[in-house]
């Protein structure tokens, strides 16, 4: 497989509802059965969505774009890798492995240097449960980070933040493998033997859990306990989610997405970090920092109404090298 995959949010194929409606309907669903019985959830969910909904409507960010969409797929890619993955299988349908970075350096700071300019602050560099990294980032040593997720996962991914991690840190020998399904959460890497099958052979010194199809932080629970079992030594990074529908332009709005470290999700996977002895980083204010920031419309940084543009990779890679490089001396 080569290059990455241009993942859809659900099944590798165009999304036909708001990724994040069908996060919220799912967790609400939950929620409303244990409030008053399955008999009245149906009502109960119908009213919190119409609720949740009325806001901001469906589509808040295309009423304003200047961006035309496909109707189906994307835009196509300005950059599109220069090192494409030659490592890439297809485990089971919907489900990719490949190797990162796919990018060059050089390509990097060609698109930097094109994409426009924003601001954020940086995130809180959370490394205390990251001791195994930091060492080998510093010292030196082989670190093989895996990337476990959804198509934001897989955005980021391509990114190659990878690569500009090598950079920062020229002791360490750093490879990266990506593990995705569109749509895919650790609802579904949690069942038929996901991890024992495609993670732990690999044996990763570093996991990193995000995007935005997290459905539930107990199934991030699950999956972060199956690798323990069998990596007792590895280090976990989670991040909140970025992109999806939800306007960063309004904090409100964002702050309801499923996804969003500004919101009800990024207190419970702070919240699990802790528990669970992991690193915690909220990609999402920084991310809508930058595009609020830049004074343009938040499509400019989209390649569909849902994914990341090389410039959007590119914000997500500034976010994560913010979140690395205070390491350095």
């Amino acid at each position: 497989m080569s290059p990455s995959p241009q993942l859809a949010t659900r099944g590798g194929k165009p999304a036909k509802v708001r990724p994040d409606l069908w996060l919220f309907a799912g967790t609400t669903g939950r929620w409303a059965k244990q409030i008053v019985g399955p008999a009245l959830a149906p009502l109960l969910l119908l009213l919190a969505i119409l609720c949740w909904l009325a806001p901001s409507g469906w589509a808040d960010m295309t009423k304003d774009s200047p961006v035309k969409f496909p109707e189906k797929g994307a835009l196509p890619a300005k950059f599109p890798p220069d090192r494409p993955s030659k490592t890439g299988e297809v485990p089971e349908k919907d489900y990719y492995l490949f190797s990162s970075p796919e990018r060059s350096l050089e390509q990097i700071a060609r698109i930097q240097a094109e994409m426009p300019r924003g601001e954020f602050t940086p995130p809180a560099n959370d490394w205390a449960h990251l001791p195994r990294t930091r060492r080998i980032l510093t010292e030196g040593g082989q670190l093989h980070l895996l990337a476990m997720g959804d198509s934001i996962v897989n955005d980021t991914m391509r990114s190659a933040w990878v690569a500009k991690l090598a950079e920062a840190y020229p002791k360490a020998s750093i490879r990266a493998t990506v593990y995705v399904r569109g749509g895919g959460g650790c609802q579904h890497y949690k069942e038929e033997g996901r991890v024992a099958r495609h993670v732990v052979p690999r044996k990763p010194d570093l996991v990193f859990l995000g995007g935005i199809s997290q459905r539930d932080v107990e199934s991030m629970r699950e999956v972060i306990r199956q690798l323990r079992a069998a990596l007792p030594q590895l280090e976990i990074l989670l991040a909140t989610g970025t992109f999806g529908t939800a306007d960063p332009r309004d904090p409100e709005a964002l702050a309801r997405a499923p996804h969003s470290g500004t919101g009800v999700y990024g207190q419970r996977l702070k919240k699990l970090a802790a528990e669970e002895r992991c690193a915690y980083l909220d990609m999402t204010t920084p991310w809508a920092e930058y595009l609020r920031s830049s004074k343009l419309h938040p499509h400019r940084f989209y390649r569909d109404v849902v994914h990341a543009n090389e410039y959007g990779e590119q914000v997500l890679s500034k976010i994560l090298m913010a979140f690395w490089t205070p390491l350095v001396k």
